[in-house]
């Protein structure tokens, strides 16, 4: 063997590399894209989780404590709602994981401590409810142990307050120290959570799976075009008189018909092995699958179309489908702890919106009415990526 042969087919090597702009992407910037991924998902921490406040005391107290748990960096408090239905409406939407209900008398409670001390203190504890969305465990249980700290801190501090108040008036300082070691438990919280009552991990990891593996019909689909031109069969496919988009369509259909018997399936595994509610409309779900399936098609047919090698063409849609799929869905971490501009991009991904409305509609029975960005966001995905689709396929076959 000699060194010169060898750096021959090297250099040959590297010049087929650098002729190809997929293969550059894939080595020379793909493994600095998929660090950036990994990064933000795997070591996102749960922030600013979107909460709203029913105040039912409209004490000094009650705003001071809004404030407080408006400052922590795990909630962001996005406003404050009339009644329950409202806020059970703020949930429904998403745009609100949790709501914090400051129920009458609260301030005044913080400042009878004499209450507290007693030996029925519990009834007169300071009372607060949070109901939480459980649809996502992680950041629902991080949001919910913020809360609870903070508010428990929070009353510690202006009991505390109120005995040093005392204790500069002249109060007994024994008198004063027994209180403060009798302030065992300053509050008494109720805690729901809303659609996924134990916080099972499995009830929000598979509906939010199923979108993900809904997406293996459009990765297969990329290598549709680029398969025929290795098989030799794209000419006479060029040939016949059919439309270019009933050709696109022609090829989706298949796809399309699995990826639907794949959801009915599916369905039934979710519900019967995996014990994991149901409680949207049937037939809403199985069309707005049909739409997300549709979408990832066509997302899938605009990489058989643009890359012509069906090992690259997979390979490409594997990077769009999958890793995102995984990592940038929601599926294990909530969308909104990613920064501005990853929430921004992911909104380009079909599986994001196929996450929020599997979750949504097996774990809180949520229709149109909540899920119509989503949907929209899936039609522009769909109606674009074929019209694009046939563009670009027009300008092959030309």
């Amino acid at each position: 063997m000699k060194a010169r042969h060898v750096w021959a087919i090297a250099r040959k090597e590297w010049l087929h590399i650098i002729r190809d702009p997929l293969s550059v992407f894939l080595l020379g910037i793909g493994p600095v894209l998929m660090l950036i991924l990994v990064s933000y998902a795997m070591a996102a921490d749960v922030k600013n989780v979107p909460t709203v406040i029913l105040d039912q005391d409209g004490s000094p107290q009650a705003a001071a404590l809004i404030e407080q748990l408006d400052a922590t960096q795990t909630l962001n408090v996005t406003g404050s709602v009339p009644d329950e239905g409202a806020a059970n409406d703020k949930l429904e939407r998403r745009e609100a994981k949790l709501v914090a209900i400051i129920e009458p008398g609260f301030g005044a409670q913080t400042q009878d401590v004499d209450a507290l001390a007693s030996t029925d203190a519990q009834a007169f504890q300071p009372h607060l409810r949070f109901i939480i969305d459980g649809t996502d465990p992680v950041s629902a249980e991080t949001a919910i142990e913020a809360a609870l700290n903070e508010s428990e801190r929070f009353i510690t501090a202006q009991m505390n307050a109120t005995l040093d108040a005392r204790l500069a008036a002249g109060a007994d300082p024994a008198r004063i120290a027994a209180l403060r070691q009798q302030l065992q438990v300053p509050i008494d919280t109720t805690v729901e959570n809303r659609y996924n009552p134990n916080l099972k991990a499995i009830w929000s990891l598979v509906p939010a799976l199923i979108a993900v593996v809904l997406t293996l019909p459009g990765m297969s689909i990329s290598t549709v075009i680029a398969r025929e031109r290795t098989l030799g069969t794209f000419e006479g496919l060029v040939a016949t008189p059919i439309h270019k988009q009933a050709i696109l369509l022609g090829k989706a259909i298949p796809y399309m018909a699995l990826a639907l018997v794949n959801v009915a399936l599916m369905l039934v595994v979710a519900r019967v092995v995996f014990g994991v509610p149901f409680r949207g409309s049937l037939l809403l779900y199985l069309a707005l699958s049909g739409l997300y399936a549709f979408a990832t098609l066509a997302v899938g047919m605009l990489f058989s179309i643009l890359i012509h090698n069906s090992e690259a063409a997979l390979w490409a849609s594997m990077l769009f489908f999958l890793f995102p799929g995984m990592l940038l869905s929601g599926m294990f971490f909530p969308v909104e702890v990613f920064p501005f501009v990853v929430r921004i991009e992911t909104l380009e991904l079909p599986v994001v919106s196929g996450v929020i409305i599997n979750r949504g509609m097996f774990l809180q029975g949520t229709g149109l009415r909540e899920l119509w960005w989503n949907i929209l966001l899936l039609l522009i995905i769909a109606v674009e990526g074929f019209e694009i689709a046939g563009r670009l396929f027009k300008k092959r076959i030309a």
